[in-house]
C-alpha cells in the first residue's frame, strides 16, 4: 500500500487533477486512514492534485474543496492508521530538519558553498 501511494506522489506530474480513479483511491484513503478526515474533508472535495509543498520543500497530496479552499495531506500518516508501518518508515518529530529544513534553529553552522575555507578546512583549490 505504502509504494503504491509513494510512487503515486512521485511520478504523477504535479498542478494537474488526479483521474476519477485516483480520485476515489485517494478519498477512501482519506476517510479511512486521516484522524482527522472530516475536518480535512471539509466542505467536500473537488479535486485531489500533486504540489510542491511550499515549507517542506517536497511533493504532497492536496486536497481542493468544492470552497476552492486548498490543504496537504500526508499518505504515509494516513497508510500507517491502515497498515503499521515500520518504525524507520514512520513520520516523525522533526523530520523536516533531517529532510534538509532549517527545523526551526537559526545556528551559525560553517555551511555555505565555500566550506569554511579558512583554517585550512574545505576543498581548497589543490593546495593554494
Amino acid at each position: 500500500m505504502f509504494n503504491y501511494f509513494f510512487k503515486f506522489l512521485h511520478c504523477w506530474a504535479p498542478n494537474i487533477d488526479v483521474n476519477k480513479y485516483e480520485h476515489l483511491v485517494l478519498l477512501d484513503l482519506l476517510k479511512k486512514g486521516h484522524s482527522e478526515a472530516d475536518k480535512k474533508i471539509g466542505a467536500g472535495v473537488r479535486v485531489f492534485q500533486i504540489r510542491n509543498h511550499p515549507m517542506w520543500k517536497s511533493r504532497c497530496f492536496f486536497i481542493v474543496r468544492q470552497d476552492d479552499s486548498v490543504d496537504d495531506f500526508s499518505f504515509r500518516k494516513c497508510v500507517d492508521r491502515i497498515l503499521p508501518l515500520p518504525e524507520e518508515m514512520k513520520v516523525k518529530q522533526g523530520a523536516n530538519k533531517v529532510l534538509g529544513g532549517r527545523g526551526g534553529s537559526r545556528g551559525g553552522g560553517r555551511g555555505g558553498r565555500g566550506g569554511g575555507r579558512r583554517g585550512g578546512h574545505g576543498r581548497g583549490r589543490g593546495g593554494r
